[in-house]
């Protein structure tokens, strides 16, 4: 068994990982899809991608919920910063893109 922390962006391996996991952390990788696309070749063919992360609200009405607005001072900051926030449903269509 072998552990490997890098980059997502940097990864450069092929069918050698059974799991590869992201902790609140995928919204801060500039090029998701190069991203999901290294995770994609460097899993075995039945292995996991982990994603957890902060899910951005699908509409306007979502982010007048109570979690939403707690969340606002630290979404606010990342998309400042040029952070990817996206919505579950975006995060899964990017994952089905790419294979998994």
């Amino acid at each position: 068994m072998s552990l490997v922390q890098s980059t997502l962006e940097a990864i450069n391996f092929e069918a050698e990982y059974d799991v590869a996991l992201i902790n609140i952390s995928m919204h801060e990788c500039r090029d998701v899809e190069q991203v999901t696309a290294n995770v994609h070749r460097a899993l075995k063919s039945d292995g996991y991608f982990v994603i957890s992360d902060f899910p951005f609200p699908e509409s306007v009405e979502a982010c007048r919920t109570v979690l939403a607005r707690i969340m606002y001072g630290i979404q606010f900051f990342e998309a400042l910063v040029g952070d990817q926030l996206l919505p579950t449903a975006d995060f899964e269509e990017l994952l089905k893109r790419h294979g998994f």
